[in-house]
């Protein structure tokens, strides 16, 4: 008898916790039911001229018989190191009033070879550049010895993290906004909001308009005046409660 009301006991405890877990999710499904909301989609976008410029230079060594009048391939004996043509090159873009740093290396090393002829060393220097009037400037370093190509690359803005900020805050005042004209042109009221969703976070950081791209025997060159603005946009979808 003591064992038959000990098991007793115990399932009225087990049924009495059951019973307690589903009176809590009946109440529970019944205010998530009492929640009225609306969801809609905000977005925002920013056009900003950039003021970054980052220009790509590609030093390589060389042989000074290159440049010597009647000379062929078999003459080419004296090379000249990469490290001079890098020093040389720094000193030009100090010279045109690029600070030291904002002169960085991406890469070195070089991946192809005339068959029979010695291996040539290559570097690729990034330089960023505040003042566009100075990539004009900088043209000569076509003319110069060692430099094998120069490309300016992508634009930037030194403040870009401060605009994509002001463009996120304003796709959610548009969010808002539509939710808010919305509902009250139903009678009803916006209350507060309950979830917030990103659909994208990102901008395009435009190259040239006309990418301009220079090599030591091309020789050609394109002005630097016009250049595209930075696209910020983003989007969000954003749900809020219906008083």
């Amino acid at each position: 008898m003591t064992v038959v009301l000990l098991l007793n006991q115990n399932a009225m405890k087990h049924l009495f916790f059951i019973t307690v877990l589903f009176f809590a999710l009946a109440v529970s499904a019944q205010k998530s039911e009492e929640v009225r909301f609306i969801e809609v989609r905000g977005s925002a976008e920013m056009e900003v001229q950039p003021d970054e410029m980052m220009l790509s230079i590609t030093i390589q060594e060389y042989f000074e018989e290159e440049f010597q009048k009647n000379k062929e391939p078999k003459d080419y004996k004296t090379k000249v190191p990469l490290a001079k043509i890098e020093d040389d090159l720094i000193k030009s873009l100090r010279k045109a009033g690029i600070e030291k740093e904002d002169i960085r290396v991406r890469s070195m090393g070089n991946y192809w070879r005339k068959q029979g002829k010695e291996f040539l060393f290559s570097k690729n220097l990034e330089v960023k550049i505040t003042d566009f009037a100075k990539v004009n400037q900088l043209s000569s370093l076509v003319d110069a010895k060692g430099i094998r190509s120069l490309n300016v690359g992508q634009m930037d803005h030194s403040e870009i993290e401060k605009f994509r900020k002001k463009v996120k805050t304003d796709a959610l005042k548009d969010a808002r906004e539509k939710a808010a004209y919305l509902v009250e042109s139903l009678g009803e009221e916006l209350g507060e909001v309950l979830a917030i969703s990103e659909l994208n976070d990102g901008y395009a950081r435009p190259y040239m308009a006309k990418n301009m791209m220079m090599a030591a025997d091309a020789m050609a060159y394109e002005s630097v005046e016009e250049v595209q603005n930075i696209t910020i946009s983003y989007q969000v979808t954003a749900r809020f409660k219906i008083k």
